[in-house]
């Protein structure tokens, strides 16, 4: 009983130190937790090089993996191709244009000329009309040739709009991480066949932590968003973190399995997430820690 008696004044006894506040500390536990990204391809393609290991740092805008991207290559130098192609047809549709453009304006003088004669009765009706028809005629072949450049540039629009599309589908064969991070998970291998939408590599935020715990109805009151927390991570020696409630769930819910008493996890609580700074990176993926709300 003696022994009991001891234990528990033992356990008061630390919950008030650590929290330095008495009462009017409340104490949870959990497990550090990091924001994980799955980093999927944009592109279908086998893997050609793999430029990542496992539990690696990497930078924002690091290259992940390359994928073999040949065909959509070759699909691009046929357009480019064609594209410089299409630009020869332009310079010789402007060149029918400026040889439609001066034909148009001899005509049009000749036309005006036999018009004049014509009111003066010093030609025929029919050189007038002869030179009416070639006149309309002219007019016709500037407005066709115009129209002619137009619908080639509009095709050279189309071109160069389908090099910028192969342009941006041979970025996707390039995957990029969004993110700074450690390198959790490697899911492919160099060889391996990448498929649009499969995972590559999962990567971990470890700049900004997270850490969930669970309140009872009766000191839920205690804890607002965007309250200041005191964390102390790991089993022994434990170092103080700071760290700021985020989010407090709007139901309750059982307590979760893992608590080890039957009557505990017949309780119901709310989930409470605090985010810690971790900027030098001293805190881990699954650490044990302990929380106190000031």
């Amino acid at each position: 009983m003696k022994k009991y008696i001891f234990s528990t004044l033992m356990l008061v006894a630390l919950f008030i130190g650590c929290s330095g506040n008495g009462d009017k500390a409340f104490y949870g536990s959990g497990t550090i937790e990091a924001t994980e990204v799955l980093i999927s391809s944009e592109a279908t393609g086998r893997v050609t090089n793999m430029l990542v290991k496992e539990g690696q740092y990497i930078e924002k805008g690091s290259v992940i993996a390359v994928l073999d991207s040949d065909k959509v290559f070759l699909q691009k130098q046929q357009l480019i191709a064609g594209l410089d192609e299409l630009r020869l047809n332009i310079k010789n549709a402007q060149r029918s244009i400026d040889v439609a453009k001066d034909n148009l304006q001899n005509t049009e003088k000749k036309y005006q000329r036999i018009k004049a004669l014509l009111a003066e009765n010093s030609t025929t009706q029919q050189q007038f009309d002869d030179i009416e028809t070639a006149y309309l005629t002219a007019q016709k072949q500037y407005e066709n040739a115009k129209t002619s450049l137009e619908i080639l540039y509009s095709k050279k629009q189309q071109l160069e709009l389908k090099i910028d599309l192969l342009d941006r589908q041979l970025q996707d064969f390039c995957i990029i991480s969004p993110l700074e991070g450690i390198v959790i998970d490697k899911l492919l291998e160099e060889g391996e066949m990448a498929v649009a939408g499969m995972s590559v590599a999962n990567i971990a935020d470890m700049k900004k932590m997270r850490f969930k715990f669970y309140v009872p109805d009766d000191e839920l009151l205690k804890i607002k968003i965007g309250a200041k927390v005191r964390i102390f991570a790991g089993s022994k020696n434990s170092k103080e973190f700071v760290g700021h409630v985020s989010w407090i769930s709007p139901k309750a819910e059982f307590t979760p399995k893992n608590v080890q008493t039957k009557e505990a996890r017949a309780d119901l609580v709310y989930a409470v997430k605090v985010l810690i700074d971790n900027p030098e990176g001293e805190l881990k993926i699954g650490m044990p820690a302990d929380v106190y709300l000031d």
